[in-house]
C-alpha cells in the first residue's frame, strides 16, 4: 500500500472540499447583506423578487372555498385536519392524499405547516373512525359512528 499516493489524493479532496466550502461561505456572505439591508429600510431587491408567489391551480373536482367547508371568516386559520375532513364529507368517494393537498395547499386560510402532505395524513388517520383509508394514500369519510 503506497501512503504517499493516498495521502496526496486526501489532501486534493481536501483542498477541493475547502474551495467549495470557501465558496459556499461567499454566498452566505452575500445572503446576510442583502438581509441587512433589508431590515434597515435599503432594499437591494424588490419585494416581489424576496418573496415568490406561490402559484397552485384547483383540481377540476375541487370547486374553490365551499360554505360546506370551513372558513376562517374571523381572519384565524383552519386546522388542516378539519379542511381535509370536510372535502371527504363533500366529495362522498375516496380522494388521494395528492388531490387533498393540492386542495388545500391554494387556500391561503390553512393553517400552515412546513410539511402540509404529512400534516394532512396524519390528521386524517387521528380522525378514526370517521376517516378510513381502505388503501395506501387514499382516504374517505365513512360518517359518525353511533358510540360518539
Amino acid at each position: 500500500m503506497d501512503y504517499r499516493v493516498r495521502a496526496r489524493e486526501f489532501l486534493e479532496r481536501s483542498r477541493e472540499e475547502r474551495r467549495r466550502l470557501e465558496a459556499e461561505i461567499r454566498t452566505i456572505g452575500e445572503i446576510i447583506g442583502k438581509l441587512e439591508s433589508l431590515v434597515e429600510g435599503e432594499s437591494p431587491f424588490s419585494e416581489e423578487t424576496l418573496i415568490p408567489q406561490k402559484v397552485v391551480s384547483h383540481p377540476p373536482s375541487f370547486p374553490s372555498p365551499n360554505p360546506e367547508v370551513p372558513s376562517a371568516s374571523d381572519g384565524g386559520t383552519i386546522p388542516v385536519g378539519e379542511a381535509a375532513e370536510a372535502v371527504l364529507r363533500q366529495k362522498g368517494s375516496p380522494v388521494s392524499l395528492d388531490d387533498l393537498y393540492r386542495a388545500l395547499s391554494a387556500r391561503p386560510e390553512i393553517a400552515p405547516s412546513k410539511d402540509l402532505k404529512n400534516a394532512i395524513r396524519v390528521a386524517l388517520i387521528r380522525r378514526r373512525p370517521r376517516v378510513v383509508s381502505d388503501r395506501r394514500g387514499w382516504f374517505r369519510y365513512a360518517g359518525e359512528t353511533p358510540d360518539r
